[in-house]
């Protein structure tokens, strides 16, 4: 079972889940990133500060950002208006979840009935 539930992990492209708000002009947004997050600015200028750096970014429209690694990051714009921005990250936090799920699914394909999924709150 777990040599099955492996080989499905390292082949199944993971689930994305994609966020989208607006960051007002003059207003600083705070998001915390989980590794492999992609930060896209999609119509104005964005301000990117990121807690571990140095030095910070600019991304114009259509710009990417990807952090390899959980951090948190501080945004803000410049324009007039409100910056659209969007971030994209794993659905999955963290690969024990990847392999509850693939488990569940390989146990339903298997003839069994998968257990309830208990989370810590």
């Amino acid at each position: 079972m777990q040599h099955l539930a492996q080989h499905v992990h390292a082949n199944v492209r993971l689930p994305k889940i994609t966020y989208h708000f607006a960051v007002e002009p003059g207003k600083v947004f705070y998001w915390d990133c989980s590794p492999g997050s992609e930060i896209r600015a999609l119509g104005e200028r964005v301000w990117l500060t990121r807690a571990d750096c140095d030095y910070d970014y600019w991304l114009e429209p259509g710009g990417v950002l990807r952090l390899p690694r959980h951090e948190r990051i501080s945004m803000s714009t410049d324009a007039d208006c409100a910056a659209e921005i969007s971030v994209t990250c794993d659905y999955f936090d963290s690969p024990h979840a990847m392999r509850r799920w693939v488990d569940r699914v390989v146990s339903v394909f298997r003839g069994r009935r998968p257990g309830p999924i208990l989370r810590h709150m």
